[in-house]
């Protein structure tokens, strides 16, 4: 038993290392031809799934399920204005004003053969959704 676990663990990391070979980062100019008008889909490590969409000024309003934080009503749906660029390095900047808190972050945006994204690194917890 132990050795299948181990087989089936070094087949999960063999898949994992092998997405993160095939994903390619996108340039500065590919994010800037490629981001405006698009949809996006994110999951955050606490499970809130997130929507907006990249307006070609570089403004969106996000939508979230919000699992970490909920409101006083106890619903848990939110939204937020937010700002997005590209930085000078090439990263996909996201700004969100929350009314808890304020979201800001920057990561490279990978993309991989078989047209998944994903941020910093090819793993499926890094995910994120683009839709023209």
């Amino acid at each position: 038993m132990y050795k299948l676990a181990v087989a089936v663990l070094a087949s999960v990391a063999a898949m994992g290392v092998l997405a993160q070979e095939a994903a390619s980062k996108m340039t500065r100019d590919e994010l800037l031809a490629f981001l405006p008008g698009t949809k996006v889909t994110h999951t955050t490590d606490a499970g809130s799934v997130r929507h907006w969409t990249n307006e070609p000024a570089g403004k969106f309003v996000a939508s979230s399920t919000n699992k970490k934080i909920g409101n006083a009503l106890g619903t848990q749906a939110a939204s937020g204005a937010g700002t997005w660029t590209v930085n000078d390095a090439g990263k996909y900047c996201i700004d969100i004003d929350w009314r808890r808190l304020q979201e800001n972050w920057c990561a490279y945006v990978l993309k991989s053969p078989d047209g998944a994204y994903y941020l910093n690194v090819a793993e499926p917890q890094h995910k994120i959704e683009f839709e023209k």
